[in-house]
């Protein structure tokens, strides 16, 4: 699994709510900066840079003032965010850290289980699923305790590279697929 980070990749989010009738769907990219820093970079349907440096968050979307905040005022957050980059970096202690973690497949698929250890991260996120295929992560799927669910696909121009049907079975086969054509 641990492969060196690319430079960015892109990334399609599909957001499913029980307060709305259709998911949301954006796109970007991700960058993985020399600093260590981490960048959401959502380019579709509306602008908007994330950037994780440390312990600092600051978001910044088109025609608003940028917020900045640090984690120390969300620490479920850090556990959330620490996942993202322990997977893309093959770091197998930070997950422990912060996760129960559990294996399962084979080298051409594969799928991670991530339950969260702490109460307060386990009120915001039942557990985090990553799928992926040889070295790469395709999906990381957030699982939240009311149900509702976010589906981030990585290496994806846009959201025209994801199946017809953004139903959640066909997306979640989707991601389990072994390989992208």
């Amino acid at each position: 699994m641990a492969r060196p980070a690319p430079d960015w990749t892109g990334f399609v989010e599909v957001r499913y709510s029980s307060l709305l009738e259709k998911p949301i769907v954006v796109s970007g990219r991700l960058e993985h900066r020399e600093n260590g820093s981490l960048v959401r970079r959502v380019e579709s349907p509306y602008e908007e840079v994330t950037e994780l440096q440390g312990e600092n968050v600051s978001v910044e979307r088109a025609g608003s003032k940028p917020r900045r905040f640090s984690l120390d005022r969300a620490p479920e957050l850090r556990g959330m965010l620490a996942s993202f980059g322990a997977i893309l970096k093959g770091d197998r202690q930070m997950l422990d850290q912060y996760f129960v973690v559990t294996a399962q497949g084979s080298d051409a698929r594969w799928e991670i289980t991530l339950t969260p250890r702490d109460d307060k991260l386990k009120r915001r996120l039942s557990l985090i699923v990553v799928d992926g295929a040889e070295s790469r992560p395709k999906c990381f799927t957030l699982e939240e305790p009311d149900g509702d669910e976010s589906l981030m696909a990585l290496g994806v121009a846009g959201p025209g590279d994801l199946p017809t049907s953004l139903e959640r079975q066909a997306l979640h086969a989707w991601c389990i697929e072994d390989a992208r054509p």
